[in-house]
């Protein structure tokens, strides 16, 4: 049965009884190969694996900062071991079969950490999609009503931590694919600073955009990830040599002094109104609990949005369109027509594109953060779509839908900037609606203090998903 704990309850319990660990673990793969697969979020466990790290970590160091923690994240993560050689399909049946190749970075870095690994999870096919539609893998329930979507594309991962199952799951963000899935579901998910966390050995989308960072269900917890995962790996051509931060050392600091922007035009304005009006509450609670509001204009931001996807696309081509002619057939008809899309960009638009990126963040990001430290943006521009109304397959009206959801995520990749969302209430459907803060780069930190101070205003998660019974 799942059981809502936190990591720090986790550590304590572990602490004072080992044996706690292994029983832990036992429960966490049933609840996975249960619930996990009723909420069809689940796509793979390795009982026999995950025991062993259980009984080891049992008798081991209480003090690793994760020390017996049990953790599942999205099947792009791969896992090669003497004992373990887990799938690495990228949700998707042209890769059936396939086998990872190398153990991710952030899975040993979690490994060392005392995290006891529980399996993976459902994601949408090549982490391309917002809504979480899978066809081949199955599309994940959404905990709070199972006729939602969980976004995309770290579907899976959102499903089983807003379904009590595991305290934290990792996920991947390339256009808004940890952050949109953790806000559908309630959760807080941040998307790092490029380069702050290795993708290395985690199924590859874009080599320029893709992120991998936590979902969690309190900011607390997400610290505690991100202390264990960030640090440079050469195996990562993106990896960034910057300094170790603890994460949860100034959590509980407060807003007073931060400055914090909010970016009606295009943001607000490109949202729905009851979506806009909380966001807009929001800014005003920051302002009461000792904040510095200020409202500000980033100028230029409205074309970030389609270069982005076009970004996306074009990687997208060059990693996977060696191999569309023996593999067409097997993929979602969407994803194929977004990767052909990347094979219209000749090498030197490719190399115009790249430039007018970093031209970009050179002339906006200085002006940016000289005036606030981070600024807020909704998440989901609308309210949170059914399964049934967000199927491009089965709904012609889905396609235009389904264009607009990442208009608040995409422009952060684009940018390369940090994010953290988080719950701060429902909306008219009874679905979580999230906020988005948005940093200067490796201001982690800032973020994590300033969304700690939100979460403890809206206290999100003294509710729970009516249909998720607790043990």
């Amino acid at each position: 049965m799942p059981f809502y704990q936190s990591i720090p309850e986790i550590l304590a319990e572990n602490r004072a009884d080992k044996t706690a660990i292994e029983t832990r673990t036992e429960m966490v793969i049933s609840a996975l190969d249960g619930l996990g697969r009723d909420l069809k979020a689940t796509v793979f466990l390795d009982p026999e694996f995950s025991h062993n790290q259980a009984r080891i970590l049992s008798s081991g160091n209480e003090n690793l900062p994760l020390f017996g923690v049990p953790l599942a994240h999205k099947e792009l993560y791969g896992r090669k071991q003497t004992e373990a050689v887990w799938p690495d399909e990228g949700g998707s049946k042209s890769c059936k079969g396939q086998k990872a190749a190398k153990t991710a970075t952030t899975i040993a870095k979690l490994d060392s950490a005392g995290a006891v690994d529980c399996g993976r999870l459902v994601s949408v096919e090549y982490a391309l999609g917002v809504t979480g539609h899978n066809a081949y893998a199955g599309t994940p329930r959404n905990p709070w009503n199972r006729e939602y979507i969980c976004g995309g594309s770290s579907s899976g991962s959102a499903a089983v931590v807003a379904g009590g199952i595991v305290p934290g799951a990792m996920g991947s963000d390339t256009g808004g694919s940890i952050r949109l899935p953790a806000a559908a579901c309630g959760l807080v998910g941040i998307k790092p600073t490029q380069g702050l966390v290795s993708r290395s050995g985690i199924f590859p989308l874009s080599t320029s955009l893709d992120t991998a960072g936590p979902l969690t269900r309190s900011v607390e917890d997400s610290a505690l990830i991100l202390n264990a995962i960030t640090g440079y790996d050469a195996a990562d051509t993106m990896s960034i040599e910057a300094k170790k931060i603890d994460y949860t050392k100034e959590l509980a600091t407060g807003l007073k002094g931060l400055r914090i922007g909010l970016p009606e035009r295009y943001f607000l304005e490109g949202s729905d109104s009851d979506i806009a009006d909380k966001i807009a509450e929001v800014f005003d609670r920051l302002n009461q609990l000792g904040a510095r509001g200020h409202n500000i204009e980033i100028k230029g931001i409205e074309n970030t949005n389609p270069l982005n996807v076009l970004l996306i696309a074009t990687e997208a081509t060059l990693i996977h369109g060696g191999r569309l002619a023996d593999i067409h057939a097997d993929l979602n008809a969407q994803t194929l027509m977004r990767i052909l899309t990347g094979a219209f960009t000749s090498p030197q638009d490719y190399a115009r594109l790249l430039a007018c990126r970093a031209d970009y963040i050179a002339r906006t990001l200085p002006d940016l953060f000289d005036k606030v430290d981070m600024f807020l943006t909704p998440v989901w521009p609308f309210a949170l779509p059914t399964i049934e109304q967000s199927d491009v397959g089965s709904n012609p009206e889905a396609a235009a839908l389904v264009q607009k959801i990442g208009h608040n995520t995409r422009p952060v990749n684009f940018l390369g900037l940090p994010a953290i969302c988080l719950p701060i209430g429902f909306d008219k459907n009874g679905l979580p609606v999230s906020a988005q803060l948005v940093g200067k780069p490796f201001s982690e930190d800032l973020l994590l203090r300033a969304a700690h101070a939100i979460e403890r205003e809206y206290r999100f998660w003294d509710s729970r998903p009516a249909d998720i019974k607790t043990a």
